[in-house]
């Protein structure tokens, strides 16, 4: 039984618990102002009848040698009607309290549960982002101990440029995230995809087909998802990158020489986010080619 589940029990006995408390107090209630109307209503009766005692009574009260009593059927039909409207009311009263409860507690699990699952998200991220950073630069040094080149320091540095750029983005994202992690606004997916390519250098041939499509998402969810599609196409093209824009999604396609596997991180992110945001993302390897579309409405 897991904790959600343990509150709701909680509430709902409580809540049984409450009303039937209330149940008690308002029956012995309803018994004494009962007993005080019968008095009452038996004694108004008694002095019309010392004024006219061929005074036609009421069904429910009887007369027996100079007294006067209620049908007993009739009060207990009268408490039944009473303890029947109470029990429908107060049934209705918590299935509905139970209803509002429940949904206020999935939505708090379900957030708690984005929450877990966006921090792990977020260590993936930055594992990755240090992971390229690190095998990049494992490379450049290999090859600086065969043949020193400036060529290759200057990659160094703008590698080095590049990480610290996207570890400050991170880490701005992760401050306004409660203010951005809903945000929608409109994005021009050409200068997205320009600003995203702006940040690998490379010697690999790119063909941008472009096309003005906006669409209306989160902005830091989009930069990722295209920026991990690209990074992957970088990272295992062999000598070309093709993009796409549609109308309602973007291709990116890359030929290769032979498959490498990956860890497959970079996807796996890709597709959480485009989950979290309601895009699609399909990506396949046929041939000599390895293409990944990202589909939005």
């Amino acid at each position: 039984m897991n904790f959600q589940v343990k509150i709701f029990l909680t509430f709902a006995i409580s809540v049984v618990l409450i009303f039937s408390v209330i149940n008690f107090i308002t029956i012995n209630f309803f018994k004494e102002q009962q007993h005080k109307y019968e008095e009452e209503i038996l004694s108004l009766y008694r002095e019309i009848l010392k004024q006219n005692k061929n005074y036609q009574l009421p069904y429910y009260i009887k007369a027996y040698e100079n007294e006067l009593f209620f049908e007993e059927s009739y009060i207990t039909d009268r408490f039944q009607r009473f303890s029947k409207t109470i029990l429908i009311w107060e049934v209705l009263l918590i299935l509905v309290l139970s209803y509002l409860f429940y949904k206020i507690l999935n939505i708090i699990s379900r957030k708690e549960q984005e929450e877990e699952e966006f921090l792990r998200f977020l260590f993936f991220v930055l594992s990755h982002k240090i992971g390229n950073f690190l095998s990049t630069l494992n490379t450049n040094i290999e090859i600086l101990r065969l043949k020193p080149e400036s060529r290759v320091l200057e990659r160094m540095q703008t590698s080095c440029n590049i990480i610290g750029a996207e570890l400050k983005k991170t880490m701005e994202t992760i401050k306004k995230l409660p203010k951005t992690a809903r945000s929608r606004q409109k994005i021009n997916l050409t200068e997205l995809i320009k600003n995203v390519n702006s940040k690998f250098a490379s010697d690999k041939k790119i063909f941008f087909s472009k096309k003005e499509v906006n669409v209306y998402n989160n902005l830091e969810a989009m930069e990722t998802i295209v920026f991990l599609l690209l990074d992957n196409a970088f990272r295992y093209a062999h000598s070309k990158i093709h993009i796409k824009i549609f109308r309602n999604a973007v291709a990116i396609r890359n030929d290769f020489t032979e498959i490498v596997k990956g860890s497959g991180l970079g996807l796996q992110i890709a597709e959480y986010l485009c989950r979290s945001n309601k895009l699609q993302l399909k990506y396949r390897a046929k041939g000599e080619h390895f293409i990944a579309v990202l589909i939005f409405n």
